[in-house]
């Protein structure tokens, strides 16, 4: 994987797991030793269930076994994802207790200067989901390129309006043949003068096609237009070509390590 552009800087790594934990409620999550514990009830997929370290956690072998307890309560595969330029100890602690690194992720942000301005592709068109209707369809979009276990329904819909009432956006990709839904992201609320774009997909028969980065690129700058900073986002195993033509650099790495022999998610 390449190298951050400009190598790591940590004061904004520590702001990024600042803006993390506030964003996921991390006040009203529970607490396992030096962990935020982010347990999603209506999914078992491992990506919406996961630990948030403190700056620094180092955690000792009781407090590793007292987090896997807590995630096997809740039937969860344990999970931590975190920047280790905030927590350096953290990765050799957990691999000596068994666990295993899933993927080191670009963790890319895009600034007022560096976002580019990129056209739909041809034959495309770049909208906000309105109505419940296109909530559901663009979820279900989502929950079927991400595999998610469980189906998205009503409660997808109420947590997507829940999001976007609380400063999340959200763009869909739409072929302007069919109208039928091809692509689609989001954002979380923001916090801080910044915002993470998730939920990132687009159909197997429209890649390759620069949509991606389009759709994130316009995403961005209605953040900025929104008065943000700074956009953020974890780039997939390559798909930091893409984020980076939307004016994205990387400028330090996530790493998700997880305790797989309780795969099950």
């Amino acid at each position: 994987m390449s190298k951050p552009e400009g190598g790591v800087n940590v004061e904004a790594d520590r702001a990024i797991m600042a803006f993390v934990r506030e964003s996921r409620r991390a006040a009203a999550l529970p607490r396992v030793g030096a962990f935020t514990v982010l347990l999603n009830p209506a999914t078992t997929l491992r990506y919406l269930n996961y630990a948030i370290p403190d700056d620094g956690a180092a955690p000792e072998a009781a407090e590793v076994a007292a987090l896997v307890a807590a995630f096997r309560t809740a039937d969860r595969m344990p999970r931590v994802e975190f920047l280790p330029s905030v927590a350096p100890a953290l990765e050799a602690r957990l691999t000596a207790q068994g666990w295993t690194v899933e993927d080191r992720l670009p963790l890319m942000t895009c600034t007022t200067e560096s976002v580019r301005d990129l056209p739909a592709p041809d034959g495309v068109l770049i909208e906000a989901p309105v109505g419940d209707a296109a909530l559901l369809e663009m979820a279900g979009l989502q929950h079927d390129i991400f595999e998610d276990p469980e189906p998205a329904d009503g409660r997808t819909v109420t947590r997507l309006r829940d999001t976007l009432s609380r400063g999340g956006r959200a763009l869909v990709a739409r072929d302007a043949a069919t109208g039928g839904m091809i692509g689609a992201a989001q954002t979380v609320p923001p916090a801080g003068g910044a915002t993470e774009v998730v939920g990132v997909v687009v159909a197997p028969s429209h890649r390759r096609r620069g949509l991606a980065a389009a759709t994130v690129s316009a995403l961005a700058r209605q953040c900025f237009g929104g008065g943000l900073a700074t956009v953020f986002l974890e780039a997939a195993p390559g798909a930091d070509g893409a984020y980076r033509n939307a004016g994205f650099l990387q400028t330090s790495s996530s790493v998700h390590i997880s305790l797989e022999s309780d795969a099950h998610a």
